[in-house]
């Protein structure tokens, strides 16, 4: 049978009648019923439960992504890899394979790098990844080549514009925007373009420092800083292991094909 407790008790002579523990002398103790116990200490107990529950939530808040971080869906995402901190070469006249007056050699490396759209394939499931809902005015592979929607890598058209602006400055034609004046001009203004969204959309913020340099008037940027660098020559293996090669000519209309009344 349950042992009880009485609430109430008389204080002995020479005891603290605040001692609530125990009484010293005396057979009948008076600690408080566990429920009275538990109401005391309550308070305590409530703190170090909200700080508990505060604790685990800064940390999800810490460990958690920002909108930064968080990447958009793209197949070529396994291709991603980061080469670390690389300094930059912005020296102005600093040799480059990419630079100088037109010549085989640096159209090589430019084609090397820029040439064509290199289409790869993209299944169903992974353009509704990209966030992207199929229409049927979307280009598709024919069955016989695999299927699947036709799609390239953002970065291989950028370094397109990328290489027209070059051809452009020494004064030569780029032959994908055919000769039609109006339309290369167009095709010009559309590289310009796409290449300012993108590094708007980026927004640098790595700083430039400026330096006295002798015979120049005013403070010098330093273009020769670091930067936070991809390692290029894995996506464009992606994209070249993943290549659709198929003669243009083959390239037509599926069946349920509804034509776009202009470019997107």
């Amino acid at each position: 049978m349950p042992r009880e407790y009485s609430a109430s008790y008389s204080p002995v002579d020479g005891v603290d009648d605040r001692d609530d523990t125990k009484l010293l002398d005396s057979d009948t103790e008076t600690r408080p019923p566990p429920l009275d116990r538990l109401l005391r200490r309550s308070p305590w107990l409530s703190h170090g439960v909200l700080m508990s529950i505060t604790m685990v939530f800064f940390m999800l808040w810490v460990r958690a992504p920002s909108i930064d971080d968080v990447v958009l869906y793209s197949p070529a995402n396994e291709a991603i890899e980061s080469i670390g901190i690389i300094r930059f070469n912005g020296t102005l006249g600093a040799p480059s394979i990419y630079s100088g007056s037109p010549s085989p050699e640096i159209d090589a490396a430019w084609n090397r790098i820029a040439l064509n759209a290199r289409p790869v394939r993209m299944t169903l499931e992974q353009l509704l990844r990209t966030g992207e809902k199929p229409s049927p005015s979307m280009a598709r592979y024919p069955d016989e080549y695999g299927g699947g929607y036709m799609a390239t890598v953002e970065v291989i058209h950028q370094l397109h514009c990328t290489d027209m602006l070059r051809k452009a400055s020494w004064g030569i034609h780029d032959e994908s925007s055919g000769h039609d004046p109006d339309f290369w001009r167009t095709h010009l203004d559309h590289c310009i373009e796409m290449l300012r969204q993108n590094i708007m959309c980026r927004g640098d913020v790595t700083m430039l420092t400026y330096d006295w340099v002798e015979g120049v008037k005013d403070p010098f940027p330093n273009f020769d800083i670091p930067h936070r660098c991809r390692n290029f020559e894995k996506v464009l293996n992606w994209v070249d292991d993943h290549q659709v090669y198929m003669p243009k000519s083959k390239m037509s209309r599926v069946e349920g094909t509804v034509d776009l009344p202009s470019p997107p």
